[in-house]
């Protein structure tokens, strides 16, 4: 079996730029920022443009760089006027790169410059703690990490970012809940290496706290995630709040795996097992199109609509044992439900009052719907057999869906043909074969 010393010291290349490679992206990142220096220059409410994200801090991942340029404006300058600069000023100065619009707590502007990523983003020019946008405390970030970090973190935060990117936990956006670069850094810088991330993590109760140095214990008392994650610069602060209870299991276990069998396979591709076909005749796909917008508002939309729908299938009956959901970011999505059984018996049953609640067992009896049987049970209950509504998933979606107004489905999601069908009535493609293998699947690196 392999040490965790060997395993790293074989996985650290695939995680290190290579010289011409940390050229090709400075040159890029440069030549990025240029853009919006031009741009902004005269401009009176920006105060300045600089570099954060990975790419500052000096830990992004080999074949995997995005270049975040910040402008900050001036704190007198109001909110609208803060939201319609970032809108206009990334797509005025990378405007020969087909930019597009994003949206986190404030919109930027994404681009590709030769393939690379570029994102530009505003943010207040305050004092730390002054905060008056989100990204506010993204500069102090920035200089948190340069300031206690060496060349050595930076292997070590690599090594974690790769680890996370496998196990598919990597990113804070909506999409993933995972756990972000910042976080990986704060972690790295928290428990000194990798290996004492995962240590760390194997052993994780409920409710942890993770703190580089002193927080306010009254307000940890009112955060709400499995795990805490306090920021260095704004101890008020929860990073843990964008890692959903799924990542922070997932790496949990996965932590727990990787060190009982150190492989370089952890850091690899996130692998599946095969599907367990016995299982696509119980799998309901619900398969549309949408209008293309920011990933992030349409990821938001698809996570309420897959909690809405499955919410809708347990009212009337159905058990819903997993859900997922899936996009190509473009116009394509499906939602996947693994049920018990697509169809239900004809009737259920309703148990009634105790015979001796005589104004309760009243009421029951005199229900507008006609039982087919009565009847008084060995706990005295009155019982009554009614016919179901609904028997068959695949009609209740439908019928769900094209009445949006009841259905908690974001009422502008759906904007081509919906289809709806089990997993076994036809092949799957695309984003609906995405997602039905999430709910069909098991992780095997994790279980086995």
């Amino acid at each position: 079996m392999s040490s965790v010393s060997a395993v790293v010291a074989k996985t650290l290349p695939l995680c290190e730029p290579s010289p011409s490679e940390e050229r090709r992206i400075t040159a890029v990142a440069q030549e990025g920022k240029a853009l919006v220096d031009r741009h902004v220059a005269g401009m009176g409410e920006i105060v300045d443009v600089l570099f954060g994200g990975s790419f500052a801090k000096g830990t992004w991942l080999h074949g995997d760089a995005d270049i975040d340029i910040f402008f900050e404006v001036k704190p007198s300058v109001a909110v609208e006027k803060f939201e319609e600069l970032g809108r206009s000023v990334g797509k005025k100065a990378l405007k020969g790169h087909e930019p597009r619009l994003r949206y986190s707590d404030h919109p930027y502007v994404e681009a590709f410059v030769k393939n690379v990523r570029i994102n530009v983003v505003p943010c207040y020019d305050v004092e730390q703690g002054k905060w008056q946008s989100a990204a506010d405390r993204s500069p102090f970030h920035t200089e948190f990490v340069r300031r206690n970090f060496d060349d050595e973190r930076r292997k070590q935060t690599r090594l974690l970012k790769k680890f996370f990117k496998a196990a598919g936990i990597y990113g804070a956006e909506i999409a993933t809940g995972g756990f972000s670069g910042y976080v990986s850094e704060v972690l790295v810088l928290k428990y000194g290496s990798f290996e004492g991330v995962l240590r760390a993590a194997a052993n994780w109760q409920e409710r942890q706290v993770v703190s580089v140095g002193d927080y306010d214990v009254d307000a940890v008392k009112g955060f709400i995630s499995p795990i805490i994650i306090i920021d260095p610069v704004d101890s008020r602060r929860n990073l843990g709040t964008a890692v959903s209870p799924e990542s922070a299991g997932r790496f949990m276990l996965a932590a727990r795996a990787f060190l009982d069998k150190p492989s370089i396979q952890f850091f690899k591709d996130n692998q599946r097992s095969p599907d367990a076909k016995k299982l696509l005749p119980n799998v309901l796909v619900v398969e549309f199109s949408h209008r293309e917008r920011s990933p992030d508002v349409v990821w938001g939309q698809l996570k309420r609509s897959v909690n809405a729908v499955a919410k809708q299938l347990e009212l009337a009956d159905f058990v819903v044992l997993r859900s997922s959901c899936v996009t190509d970011e473009k116009k394509s999505a499906a939602l996947a439900f693994l049920l018990e059984s697509l169809t239900l018996s004809p009737y259920t049953k309703k148990k009634g009052p105790e015979v001796f609640r005589r104004n309760d067992t009243a009421s029951f009896l005199a229900g507008k719907k006609k039982p087919l049987v009565i009847w008084v049970d060995k706990e005295m209950r009155v019982v009554k057999l009614v016919d179901r509504k609904a028997t068959d998933a695949r009609k209740f979606a439908r019928s769900l869906l094209q009445n949006m107004e009841n259905s908690g489905v974001a009422k502008d999601l759906i904007a081509g043909k919906l289809r709806i069908y089990s997993g076994s009535d036809r092949k799957t493609q695309g984003v609906a074969k995405e997602a039905v293998s999430e709910v069909v699947s098991t992780e095997r690196l994790i279980f086995g």
